[in-house]
């Protein structure tokens, strides 16, 4: 992610990231070698099915009011999201009502993630 935001910065783009904290004290918007960094807190998930859900309801949710505070007090004309989840086309949908342009870099590790998450106790029509 950094290389593609340092290469988009080269080439002229304001670059916004949102991630989730990697540690406790970081501020929740910080500038970081010209990126907009936007970072919100990790509650712990725990394990489990619930925890699952919550974990990505909880994601999607920050995101999305992050994007929306972002779009309103400093515009953007693309989202260019990374999955897992697969939930972010959900925020992508809402913007494409409004002519902004998607990007989704696919990375599909959720049977791996799945089968990790619940020590191969989970379906086997998903993994």
């Amino acid at each position: 992610m950094k290389r593609e935001a340092q290469t988009l910065l080269e080439a002229g783009y304001r670059v916004t990231v949102i991630c989730p904290k990697d540690k406790p004290e970081r501020r929740w918007r910080e500038l970081v070698d010209g990126v907009r960094l936007y970072q919100f807190p990790q509650p712990e998930w725990g394990q489990g099915f619930v925890s699952y859900l919550w974990e990505y309801t909880y994601s999607l949710v920050v995101i999305f009011l992050t994007t929306l505070f972002i779009w309103l007090y400093e515009g953007f004309d693309i989202v260019h999201t990374h999955n897992p989840p697969d939930t972010f086309v959900l925020i992508a949908g809402f913007y494409k009502l409004f002519g902004k342009r998607f990007v989704y870099d696919h990375h599909d590790l959720s049977p791996e993630m799945y089968y990790a998450r619940f020590r191969g106790k989970g379906n086997r029509v998903v993994y």
